[in-house]
C-alpha cells in the first residue's frame, strides 16, 4: 500500500515560515522591552497574521492516497476517489476532471498544487523554449497513480466481473466545509475587533 503524497507549491511553506519568525522577532523584542502593553494590543492581529499566511499558503495541498486524491483547500476539502476521475492535466495548472458530488463533470484546479513555471524565452544557446516533460512535472506522481489504479481496476474487473467495487476503491466525490479553519479564523478576528475596543 502506497503511503499518502502531499503536493503543493514550495514557496509556501518557505514564506510562512519566514513571516512567521518575523511576527515572533517583533513579539519577543517588545517582551524583553518590557512593552506587556504592546504585547498585549499587538498579539491578536499577528496571531491573525499568521494564521492567515498558514491557511492561504501552507495548509492548501494535494494529497495523492493509493485509490483517491484529496484537494485542500481554503475553505472547502474535496475527496475524489480515483475511479470518479476523468483526466487529470499537467502544465502550469493542476487540472483534475472528475465526477462533482452531484454527479455533474466538473474541473478542479487545485489552489496551491504544484504547477510547472513557463519557461522563458532564452538567448538561444539553449534552442530557446521547449515544453517539460510530464514525467518532470512536480506533480507526476498524481498522475502516475491514477494511471496505474486504473490498469489495476481494468485487471481486477477482467478477473472477478461485479465484485470490484470494494477492491478499486470506488465510491462518491466529498466535499465538506473546513470548520476548524473557519472557526479559528472566527476566533482571531473578534479577538482582534474586542482588543481594539
Amino acid at each position: 500500500m502506497s503511503s499518502p503524497i502531499i503536493l503543493r507549491q514550495r514557496s509556501g511553506p518557505i514564506i510562512t515560515i519566514i513571516v512567521w519568525a518575523f511576527l515572533a522577532l517583533l513579539l519577543i523584542d517588545a517582551i524583553v522591552r518590557g512593552s506587556w502593553d504592546t504585547v498585549a494590543a499587538f498579539f491578536p492581529p499577528l496571531a491573525l497574521v499568521g494564521w492567515l499566511v498558514f491557511i492561504l499558503l501552507w495548509r492548501p495541498a494535494v494529497i495523492v492516497g493509493p485509490d483517491h486524491v484529496v484537494i485542500r483547500e481554503i475553505l472547502r476539502t474535496t475527496t475524489v476517489p480515483f475511479s470518479n476521475i476523468t483526466d487529470i492535466r499537467l502544465s502550469t495548472v493542476v487540472s483534475i476532471m472528475a465526477i462533482a458530488p452531484n454527479g455533474t463533470a466538473r474541473t478542479y484546479r487545485p489552489w496551491n498544487a504544484p504547477g510547472m513555471p513557463r519557461r522563458k524565452i532564452d538567448s538561444g544557446l539553449t534552442g530557446g523554449t521547449r515544453p517539460e516533460s510530464v514525467d518532470n512535472h512536480p506533480a507526476f506522481e498524481l498522475l502516475r497513480r491514477w494511471e496505474n489504479h486504473g490498469r489495476n481496476a481494468s485487471t481486477v474487473t477482467g478477473a472477478t466481473a461485479g465484485s470490484t467495487t470494494g477492491s478499486t476503491g470506488a465510491g462518491n466525490t466529498t466535499t465538506v466545509w473546513n470548520l476548524s479553519v473557519l472557526g479559528v479564523s472566527l476566533l482571531l478576528i473578534l479577538l482582534v475587533i474586542f482588543g481594539r475596543l
